[in-house]
């Protein structure tokens, strides 16, 4: 015997069959009294009864198709029809009398060319008057240059050594060796990426300083070398301008490239001209 803990039914095993097969059993209690009604509402409904089991089903009865029976002899195929006699085909109409043949040629006409027209007569009109000539516009304005140096007098040089990482200089390990005269100018580093060279206020201001430079600069495997230029680019780009009192050259450096390790990796060296 076994009990559903669900519907608290039992089954009784045969053996054989799974639990699904097999059917409920037990007895069960009649339906309970009707609550009473109560006042103004619908009273308690009573509990529900059990459930009764399920019987089994009983077994299928055999199913199949009777045999085909055997397909009937075909008809013998009936006899062609006789055919009809054909007509006969009328004959043929005789042809025509061919048209007359074609009239003769007629005669060539005389052939010649005109007379050729008087040739009119050609001439040239009158030219017409000259006219006036018109006022000569202003003079443009013109401008003399400064003349050059009557020969090129190396004045004085000096080099910037500062020490630069993969993106910045290092702004705590300035070279020792650093040489840039104060007859040229005073520099500084206001930023990690900044070099800032003012130069005296001697020099003339109508035009920028005479000078030719070089910045180089350690990559980390080799050392490259660009002129100092104001149209230089990547990895660094250089200005020169006029602040009122002074030109300043500035150079930004933008290099990403692998480490100085631990030696000078920017050198500026410049040479200025009177």
């Amino acid at each position: 015997m076994g009990i559903d803990t669900d519907t608290y039914q039992f089954k009784l095993g045969d053996g054989t069959s799974p639990w699904t097969a097999l059917p409920y059993n037990g007895l069960y209690g009649g339906d309970g009294s009707t609550g009473l009604t109560g006042f103004a509402g619908t009273g308690y409904t009573g509990q529900t009864g059990w459930t009764g089991g399920t019987g089994p089903t009983g077994p299928a009865g055999p199913s199949q198709s009777g045999p085909t029976g055997p397909t009937g002899p075909i008809g013998v195929t009936g006899p062609i029809g006789i055919r009809g006699p054909t007509g006969n085909t009328g004959s043929t109409g005789p042809t025509g009398p061919i048209g007359t043949k074609t009239g003769p040629t007629g005669l060539t006409g005389a052939s010649g060319t005109g007379f050729t027209g008087q040739t009119g007569p050609s001439q040239t009109g009158n030219t017409g008057p000259i006219g006036n000539t018109g006022p000569l516009g202003p003079t443009g304005f013109t401008y003399t240059g400064p003349q050059g140096p009557a020969s090129v007098i190396l004045v004085t040089s000096g080099y910037i050594q500062i020490g630069f990482t993969a993106s910045a200089f290092s702004t705590t390990n300035y070279d020792v060796s650093t040489n840039f005269p104060t007859s040229i100018g005073s520099w500084a580093v206001p930023t990690a990426t900044t070099l800032v060279l003012t130069f005296n206020s001697s020099y003339n201001l109508s035009v920028p300083p005479n000078f030719t430079g070089t910045v180089s600069w350690w990559n980390g495997t080799t050392w490259r070398t660009n002129m100092v230029s104001t149209t230089g680019s990547s990895p660094q780009t250089c200005t020169l301008k006029y602040n009122g009192s002074n030109w300043v050259l500035t150079y930004v450096v933008s290099y990403t490239g692998a480490s100085n390790y631990g030696t000078y990796g920017f050198v500026l060296k410049m040479n200025m001209f009177n």
